[in-house]
């Protein structure tokens, strides 16, 4: 995906640190994973390492597929461009991306195989649970045996409660903050730091112990401050995320979701 510098105004990868022409720090640059496919081979290689049923996910990679039920990539000769499809149930085609960023072509029909995958582990964990509730009634418990059940019970909710209190005990203090000349941004557990020559924020480690409570300026950005707005996206934190899809043993194809029907899916939508 291209974007524009902020500092000559060329169009560059947004994935591009700094402008290779001026030099200047990209503050739309965005990162990505190093799994995740870049081009329509890596692509395809991806989803074999991974033993992704393409067929069966009515996927297409490659390939200007035309019959109905299928999403597909390929590359068109005659223009130079990138398309990334959906052909509904009626045969009809809509265009999801036309143009010659292959990046970001790639990653869009990534992100549906990531859809349809998901989707899959979901039917199949609903599989299990629904095994698992027809299975017969377990004998009666005693009266004893009951009340400890109840009091773990009651602890084990006391805990989780702790914690979500706890968590948002923790993202209440993310924001700006102001330290001795310096301007820093909390988030989740990271700090990190303005550097007034890079124009940009570093990674600034221990600041907890420094920083309190009286230094805190606010979680909303002031467009008159002499610093560039935190990017929260271009942080990783210590929250959940969606990583775990770039990793190989989450990425793979579990033969536990082979039951699941990729024709039963919504092919009237656009996407």
């Amino acid at each position: 995906m291209k974007v524009n510098c902020d500092y000559c105004g060329s169009f560059i990868e947004a994935t591009d640190e700094q402008c290779p022409n001026c030099g200047g720090v990209n503050t739309h640059f965005v990162r990505t994973a190093s799994d995740t496919p870049q081009t329509i081979d890596e692509l395809r290689a991806y989803c074999a390492k991974n033993n992704l049923p393409l067929d069966r996910m009515h996927v297409h990679i490659a390939e200007d597929y035309k019959a109905p039920k299928a999403f597909g990539i390929y590359k068109d000769d005659s223009t130079g461009h990138f398309v990334v499809y959906k052909n509904k149930a009626n045969g009809q085609r809509a265009i999801r991306y036309e143009g010659t960023d292959e990046a970001y072509a790639v990653n869009e029909i990534y992100m549906k195989i990531k859809d349809l995958v998901m989707d899959a582990r979901e039917h199949a964990s609903t599989q299990n649970n629904r095994r698992t509730s027809s299975r017969p009634a377990p004998k009666k418990k005693s009266f004893l045996s009951s009340l400890f059940s109840v009091i773990i019970v009651i602890i084990t909710i006391g805990i989780i409660f702790a914690g979500i209190v706890a968590s948002i005990r923790e993202s209440s203090k993310n924001g700006y903050y102001n330290y001795d000349g310096n301007t820093y941004y909390r988030h989740g557990s990271y700090w990190y730091m303005y550097d007034d020559d890079l124009g940009e924020w570093d990674r600034a480690d221990n600041m907890e112990s420094y920083v309190d409570e009286d230094d805190f300026a606010g979680k909303s950005y002031d467009d008159d401050s002499d610093y560039e707005k935190f990017p929260t996206s271009d942080f990783s934190d210590d929250w959940s995320t969606d990583d775990d899809w770039d990793s190989s043993d989450d990425g793979s194809w579990n033969d536990s979701y082979d039951s699941y029907d990729f024709d039963s899916g919504d092919w009237d939508s656009d996407w």
